[in-house]
């Protein structure tokens, strides 16, 4: 690949379009294949001895910065990492103590749950570990009473014994008595 490199105090984009085009033309003239050469404009980065006499001194510019690359085609978003208590080989005991609280928090708005879907609403299904986990706290639950157990095998399901929040389907009427202007 050929590279021309001209050093110039200062070109405009027209003239760096026209000088380009001549040159590249010319090699090719010469037997350079095309696209096989690449023009560099620079600016002038001092002053200019010719035959021991100064031809051009050049007052210090100031540095431009380089224009910033082009952004690169869409991609998606590198996956978020998941929390560090998912990643470890042991949880400590107050992010099993957090997790049980979920857990609970879990079984009180639904009213019951599978393994599954609890690893699923706890966002746990990639962890290797959670499908023991929530049987030993599925198991303290019911130990302290708090929920009951039915089923066997995949059919499981943990259900809460106490008040569920399940959410109002009817808003709360409040009358208000109007004022009358009736007289």
């Amino acid at each position: 690949m050929a590279i021309v490199i001209i050093q110039s105090p200062s070109l405009s984009a027209d003239q760096k379009s026209r000088i380009g085009e001549r040159v590249i033309t010319a090699l090719q003239q010469e037997g350079l294949a095309p696209g096989s050469v690449v023009m560099l404009f620079r600016p002038e980065r001092g002053d200019i001895y010719l035959d021991g006499m100064l031809v051009q001194a050049q007052a210090p510019a100031a540095v431009q910065a380089p224009a910033p690359p082009a952004p690169k085609p869409s991609a998606p978003p590198p996956p978020a990492a998941p929390p560090a208590f998912k990643a470890k080989a042991r949880r400590s005991k107050t992010e099993l103590e957090d997790l049980k609280q979920d857990l609970m928090h879990l079984l009180q708005d639904k009213g019951s749950l599978s393994s599954f879907e609890a690893q699923v609403a706890l966002d746990l299904k990639d962890c290797d570990w959670a499908p023991a986990t929530l049987r030993r706290l599925f198991t303290e639950l019911e130990e302290t009473k708090l929920i009951s157990k039915s089923g066997q095998k995949r059919g499981t399901r943990y259900l809460w014994k106490g008040i569920v929040n399940t959410p109002q389907s009817t808003p709360i009427v409040k009358l208000v008595k109007a004022d009358s202007d009736e007289a």
